[in-house]
């Protein structure tokens, strides 16, 4: 795996880890809880040969091996029920040498003739009786039953106590910061396993890079994403100063640069699935573009799962589908929408059972055609790609194609595919617009600018007036009465004027 692709699973995922750690120190700290307090103390012995008054060095050397050898085997003995039953009776405690031996330890080192008793207890006084009471039943059992000659002489071998046990001032388990530390390193291992395995397994696109890099497209525009920005998706005169308001001016101007003679006139606005921010684009697009001085005409062509009329708080009991059967006319059915009234709505009006049909009739080419005549930009809000087939055919009859894409929402197979199923209907995207790129974190996108155009939302707060005339043209107004001029909207076809939404 890439170190960059590695590091930037952890760096979204990393909550996972931290939650995983927080889950092992607390269960490391539960564990010390609920664990018995036990208490160690350990008595130490030493074992020898009797050697004889007048022996020579050599004996001396040789008794002392003859030890060393011993006890090694010795201290299996210390746990052996020969040596624990009798400590059972005289404890009077009530469990078997078995269960008493899982408490006791006997340990010695290399060559050494010096064995150490541990025994471990609920009470340090009871830890220190317990062990010199198995350090003594230990010696006797050596000295009078292992090593006692068979002819009733006295034992070759001693076994003194060289260190009685005393009562321990602390507990030996529960230990509070070793069970922390295990813990909590077992929650950094299962944490950074599973935040591995989920990013492994995770085929969604986490950046704007990895996007741009799969669709092969060029990217005519970011939009971040925030606190703000979720709270308020459509962008009203009171956040014209914001960073989300400059993102789109930069989109505008992208667009512009893309249509510098003028020929594109109808820009189709679709995703690869539901849910990546088309509609809000859209919505905030036509705001950037009238505040220019452009008239802007949009149209809800998402005949199945329309949402930009109750976006836009606008009403849509008559819309597109009604002008497609004859119904009503093209200007009946536009509703007004802005403070300014340079953006014009076409809402999808009701649910038709063959969208398809009509989005590919010739009543579509001709509403498309009018709008195209009366106003500046034609922006077309179409369904995503991949569900249904409605995008690939508005997008014969539209000028230009604008596929937008989620970052942490799209996966890369349904990138592809979008594209690759415009492509075969006969239509390229000229550009990408890349939505919720994180402000903040791994993925996020930094702006030079940010200081000086995204004051606090309460300090964000300013009536259209004193905004709109810093980004109106001198022919905004001509512009806007010939388009509104050519294409009027008919009271009665309950279009209302409302402010922007919040």
């Amino acid at each position: 795996m890439e170190i960059g692709r590695l590091l930037r699973i952890l760096g979204t995922r990393w909550t996972v880890i931290v939650a995983f750690i927080l889950l092992g120190i607390a269960g490391g700290a539960a564990a010390a809880v609920v664990t018995p307090v036990k208490y160690s103390a350990s008595t130490r012995l030493f074992v020898g040969v009797q050697i004889a008054p007048g022996s020579s060095s050599s004996d001396l050397v040789q008794g002392n091996n003859f030890a060393a050898q011993k006890v090694a085997s010795y201290v299996d003995v210390a746990t052996s029920p020969r040596v624990l039953d009798p400590v059972i009776g005289i404890l009077k405690m009530k469990t078997t040498a078995a269960d008493l031996a899982r408490e006791v330890t006997a340990s010695t080192q290399v060559n050494s003739v010096v064995i150490e008793i541990a025994a471990l207890a609920e009470t340090p006084r009871s830890a220190a009786v317990l062990s010199r009471t198995i350090a003594e039943s230990f010696a006797n059992v050596v000295v009078n039953q292992i090593e006692k000659p068979a002819d009733g002489s006295t034992s070759p071998v001693k076994v003194e106590i060289l260190q009685p046990a005393v009562a321990p001032k602390t507990a030996a388990f529960p230990i509070l910061p070793l069970n922390l530390a295990i813990g909590a390193l077992s929650g950094l291992i299962i944490g950074f396993t599973l935040a591995l395995a989920f990013g492994l397994l995770d085929r969604r696109l986490h950046s704007r890079s990895a996007v741009e890099r799969v669709a092969g497209l060029p990217t005519i525009g970011v939009i971040g994403t925030d606190r703000v920005s979720r709270k308020h998706p459509i962008i009203s005169s009171q956040l014209l100063r914001g960073i989300r308001a400059e993102e789109f001016r930069g989109l505008r101007t992208n667009l512009q640069y893309l249509n510098f003679a003028g020929q594109l006139k109808s820009f189709l606005v679709t995703s690869s699935v539901s849910g990546e921010g088309k509609t809000s684009t859209v919505a905030n697009l036509a705001t950037i573009l009238a505040e220019s001085g452009a008239t802007v005409a949009v149209v809800d062509a998402d005949l199945r799962m329309p949402h930009l009329a109750e976006l836009l708080n606008l009403d849509a009991s008559s819309g597109l589908t009604d002008v497609l059967v004859g119904r009503i006319t093209v200007a009946e059915a536009l509703r007004p929408w802005g403070q300014r009234a340079a953006v014009v709505i076409l809402p999808a009006g009701n649910i038709p059972p063959n969208p398809s049909e009509l989005l590919g009739s010739t009543a579509m080419t001709a509403v498309l055609a009018e709008l195209s005549q009366n106003f500046d930009y034609v922006l077309i809000d179409a369904p995503p790609v991949l569900p249904v087939t409605d995008a690939v055919v508005l997008s014969r009859e539209a000028d230009a194609t604008i596929l937008v894409a989620e970052v942490n929402r799209v996966q890369e197979s349904q990138l592809l595919a979008a594209i690759e199923m415009l492509r075969v209907g006969g239509t390229t995207p000229v550009g990408m617009v890349v939505t919720r790129v994180p402000r903040r974190g791994p993925d996020s996108r930094r702006y030079a600018f940010s200081g000086y155009y995204a004051p606090s939302h309460s300090e964000s707060v300013n009536t259209a007036s004193e905004i709109s005339p810093q980004h109106s043209v001198a022919s905004e107004t001509s512009s806007r009465n010939s388009a509104v001029g050519s294409i009027s909207v008919n009271p009665k076809s309950g279009g209302t004027n409302p402010a922007s939404p919040e």
